[in-house]
């Protein structure tokens, strides 16, 4: 069954959609944030990735649970719901899915096996080659179910750095030579991608939605500022075998969103950008922002109100597309407010989708 697709009429109990209250003709992620209680830990986890696998939202996130010194990547997943009939959002940490999920989420753990270190790995972006790489830029590609690339950010050599590994064309086989299940395709190396790299910390990369720049973030000048690096044009499925080998890139501090204070943590959906900052004004500590593409520039950061920050730290908010039957958008980030099971934890909450 489908957990994503909304149940409109009971085809057991009803013949018309009629009998629903007139407010639930939609589903509505709460738009007060949920802590993700069964997949935090009493340790730091925070910093997070997501990708919609099947019907299962796919997370990577850092974490130092089970008293670790250092952040290691671990991959959870989380199934969200909402029953029109009776007004209610409801989510589980034990999905199902369905095989399809299983094989197309299995990567997603071999990624994070190959990118831990003894060192601290932070900021994963993952991105579905299927989903959003090829079939966005090529839609006649065809199908690499269970491909992606990862890029995140590991001080495995002293300061932070922008790392990338990829299964992009992995095709697993027996030693028969018999072509195994997607959900076995390993990823590469880990290997470092230079141009984005300094010697101070460079960490959060994300990229537009043309897949023509990488967002960062970058303390390089001093305070930490998000930064823009332009890409020289390649194919879409050039990104993984590119990356590492560029020079020369134009990298410049986006001005239009950053301060005097630390900006961090940029997330880029479509033409909305999501960052973190302690610059004054917020409600205290790092508080979540957002900022609008208006086709030439980014616009001036607004914050997300007390609603969803709060007096204590906020942080890596990122941005998950889900089935449009929901009335806004899902937000994930972390927070060390009171409250929550220790240290950071990962929360949920529903924001105005994009006009």
């Amino acid at each position: 069954m489908n957990r994503f697709l909304i149940l409109i009429c009971l085809l057991t109990a009803v013949s018309s959609c009629n009998l629903f209250e007139p407010g639930y003709r939609e589903g509505a992620f709460p738009e007060t944030p949920i802590n993700l209680a069964d997949i935090n830990s009493a340790d730091d986890d925070y910093n997070s990735t997501s990708k919609v696998a099947g019907d299962v939202i796919a997370l990577v996130f850092s974490s130092k649970r089970g008293g670790r010194a250092d952040f290691n990547f671990v991959h959870e997943a989380l199934e969200v719901a909402y029953d029109l009939r009776k007004g209610k959002f409801t989510f589980s940490t034990q999905p199902y899915g369905g095989l399809s999920a299983i094989e197309e989420q299995n990567p997603l753990t071999w990624a994070t096996s190959i990118a831990n270190s003894t060192a601290n790995e932070l900021g994963p972006y993952i991105r579905s080659y299927d989903h959003d790489i090829i079939s966005r830029n090529d839609p006649s590609g065809s199908s690499h179910r269970g491909e992606y690339l990862m890029l995140f950010a590991s001080d495995r050599t002293g300061d932070l750095d922008i790392y990338l590994t990829h299964n992009y064309q992995m095709q697993p086989r027996s030693a028969s030579g018999v072509l195994l299940s997607i959900g076995d395709k390993p990823f590469s190396a880990p290997v470092s991608v230079p141009f984005l790299n300094s010697s101070a910390d460079d960490a959060y990369p994300t990229f537009d939605a043309a897949y023509r720049s990488v967002y960062f973030t970058s303390n390089r000048a001093g305070s930490f500022a998000i930064y823009k690096a332009t890409l020289p044009a390649m194919g879409v499925t050039e990104l993984q075998s590119r990356l590492p080998t560029i020079t020369g890139a134009p990298i410049e501090k986006v001005a239009s969103l950053s301060s005097s204070a630390d900006d961090k943590c940029p997330f880029i959906d479509n033409d909305r950008l999501v960052f973190t900052s302690n610059r004054p004004g917020g409600c205290g500590g790092f508080d979540l922002y957002y900022s609008l593409w208006d086709g030439k520039q980014w616009g001036p950061p607004i914050n997300f109100g007390p609603t969803i920050n709060s007096a204590s730290d906020e942080y890596r908010p990122i941005l998950t597309r889900i089935p449009q039957e929901f009335s806004n958008q899902l937000m994930i980030f972390s927070s060390n407010r009171p409250g929550g099971k220790g240290g950071f934890d990962l929360y949920m909450v529903g924001i105005p989708k994009q006009q």
